[in-house]
């Protein structure tokens, strides 16, 4: 569960004398958002986003006398002239949990992984956490579902198991979570994965062991 099982290895970097029209180009034509700034040694200086870019551009409301001035500012100007300098990343110790934590803490899209010389290894975006916790809880796994039980009794998932494994049915995450249900009280739900295909089948066999399926 770390992130760099998930980053996007050796990401494009620019370094802080790269023009802002060339980093413009480059989130183009590769069809990033974001760009990590390095030094020579590829050590994090910061971090341009095409929101940086598109501020630094003029506003299409302007005169074109104001219009032209700016375009030709921007064509002059480098990256550090826009950049993030106070931003956090990750390191190679990093859970997908830290990153959830940081992404939404910092509302930010995507952030740098550096290694322990703060070297630029990789970049993790919210894309990438929705791919790794998609392949944790088994959802692009073929004739992948979930079930969802409502405990009742502290027998009722190995009351679960149990049923599906008389009835053959592999099965490969077990999750307990509170939910609120209709009644507008929390329940403690059992959310299993299973693998098939004929799901009538597997509800029929848990009701049939006193269990309630959602």
């Amino acid at each position: 569960m770390f992130v760099t099982g998930y980053m996007t290895k050796r990401p494009v970097t620019v370094s802080p004398e790269t023009l802002i029209q060339k980093a413009r180009q480059i989130l183009k034509e590769k069809g990033f958002r974001h760009l990590p700034v390095t030094s020579s040694e590829g050590k994090l200086l910061g971090m341009v986003t095409d929101r940086d870019i598109r501020s630094a551009y003029p506003s299409s409301v302007l005169d074109e006398k104001e219009r032209i001035r700016i375009l030709e500012k921007v064509s002059r100007s480098p990256v550090n002239s826009i950049m993030s300098t106070d931003l956090s990343s990750l390191n190679l110790n990093s859970t997908l949990d830290d990153a959830l934590i940081l992404l939404e803490k910092q509302n930010v899209g995507a952030l740098p992984v550096v290694d322990d010389d703060h070297v630029v290894i990789g970049i993790f975006s919210v894309r990438d956490l929705m791919r790794a916790y998609g392949e944790l809880f088994g959802l692009y796994e073929k004739g992948s579902c979930l079930i969802s039980i409502i405990e009742e009794g502290q027998s009722a998932m190995n009351r679960a198991i149990k049923v599906l494994e008389a009835a053959s049915i592999p099965f490969t995450r077990v999750i307990r979570a509170l939910h609120p249900l209709d009644d507008d009280r929390v329940h403690p739900v059992i959310h299993m994965r299973v693998q098939t295909m004929n799901l009538p089948s597997v509800k029929k066999a848990l009701s049939e062991a006193g269990l309630k399926v959602l």
